[in-house]
């Protein structure tokens, strides 16, 4: 009798240990590391039971991370570390992921070969099921424990948005051409077919970029990061597109070339934009021809700049020159191709064979800091334009009246378009 009692007593005491221990361990799969392929990784590790991280006080993420925390999307070290700048892996981003969005379960989605028994295999699929994973993408396999990029973040939620919301498909159309508000697209560093994902992304606020604007799409990304970027994409999905005001900037420039209607209170009165991009447009004075393909408006109406482009053009720790104020400030990408030689030519020349100042062949006026955003303009050497029939391509800075103004433009094939403010 003695010994059954013992053992009953031992027993129990086994069992409230393995309760104890147990209590401290979630098995969710959250941004941990150490796993097997059939393991998930939070298996080996405990999380901290409040969220409050011994080592992320003074972080940027420190809030976020214990947002995502309480609401179970990521879990810590058993240390009491969350290590915010430990990097993710394709496998443990997938199980954030598909634990945030709302879609539903998904039909259909393939598994890749080598993440058959992996402890993510579940999610991957999911994902793929639902389009946020395109399985062409991994054509040589998933390769779960690979350092996932910020491309592929802000590809995976891109498709998301799209799966969540027509509107945003249609967003993503709207974007194919794009001009993104990053100094990687100016200087030329992002693929044609890689602009409308870091759109969506971009113009919902979903990543708002580093400090000198960039994105970054082949850096792998951190924990912190994920934390903070899966919160804003959980309040996004299934919105309506037109409700992000950066988005519907870059929706207009993709399809017209021009922020125009979406930044300043001008409106068509004859044609758009569109009808004129990317068509010779010979000067009243036979001095040049040009071709426009890009025309993005500021406001300046403010002491502060206003257009998801400005800080392409305006250095932020500098803000408007006085010139520039009250104003909506016109930047130009241009084709420029000289059909004269003057021994005394210059700028003026130019200038007075265009109409009026919807374009002017004026170097903007920080040139250090837009070449550093990888905008070229004018050269200050200006014997280029002395050489006829020599082509260049550049931008230029111009202005039109935010009070009560028309213009228009015109090229050669006699499209031109109109627009006013009155």
């Amino acid at each position: 009798m003695n010994r059954g009692i013992t053992y009953m007593k031992k027993l129990i005491v086994s069992v409230l240990a393995t309760s104890i221990v147990c209590a401290g361990i979630t098995y969710l799969e959250p941004l941990l590391h150490s796993s097997t392929a059939s393991q998930p990784p939070s298996v080996a590790y405990a999380s901290s039971s409040s969220g409050n991280f011994k080592d992320v006080k003074g972080h940027w993420a420190e809030a976020t991370i214990a947002k995502a925390y309480a609401m179970g999307l990521v879990q810590g070290y058993q240390d009491g570390t969350f290590r915010p700048n430990a990097k993710v892996t394709r496998a443990e981003y997938a199980s954030l992921l598909t634990r945030a969005t709302k879609l539903g379960s998904g039909t259909g989605g393939s598994s890749f070969k080598d993440m058959k028994g992996h402890w993510a295999e579940s999610a991957v699929t999911r994902l793929s099921a639902l389009g946020f994973i395109n399985n062409i993408d991994y054509s040589n396999g998933f390769k779960p424990n690979t350092e996932l990029t910020r491309l592929e973040m802000m590809k995976w939620m891109s498709n998301g948005l799209v799966q969540s919301n027509t509107s945003f498909k249609q967003a993503f159309e709207d974007t194919q051409n794009t001009l993104l508000p990053t100094p990687e697209a100016t200087k030329g560093k992002i693929a044609k077919a890689q602009i409308p994902y870091l759109a969506l992304v971009r113009g919902t606020g979903i990543v708002g970029g580093f400090a000198d604007g960039s994105l970054q799409p082949e850096e792998p990304t951190t924990r912190a990061e994920v934390a903070a970027i899966l919160l804003r994409y959980i309040d996004i999905e299934g919105q309506e597109a037109s409700k992000y005001a950066d988005l519907n900037e870059m929706r207009e420039v993709g399809t017209t070339g021009t922020n125009l209607l979406t930044i300043s209170n001008y409106k068509y009165t004859e044609g758009d934009f569109g009808k004129i991009m990317d068509t010779k447009m010979t000067l009243s004075n036979k001095s040049a021809s040009l071709k426009l393909h890009h025309y993005i408006v500021i406001d300046a109406r403010n002491s502060k700049p206003r257009s998801v482009y400005s800080d392409l053009f305006i250095d932020p720790q500098k803000g408007l020159k006085s010139y520039q104020k009250g104003l909506f400030l016109t930047y130009a990408d241009i084709t420029f191709t000289t059909m004269t030689e003057y021994s005394n030519l210059s700028v003026n020349t130019y200038n007075n064979g265009l109409e009026n100042s919807v374009i002017g062949i004026n170097r903007p006026s920080d040139v250090d800091y837009i070449n550093k955003m990888g905008i070229n303009t004018i050269a200050k050497d200006f014997n280029n334009f002395k050489v006829i029939g020599k082509t260049t391509s550049f931008w230029t800075e111009s202005n039109i009246d935010a009070n009560g103004t028309g213009y228009r433009l015109r090229v050669d094939n006699n499209n031109e378009v109109r627009f006013n403010n009155r």
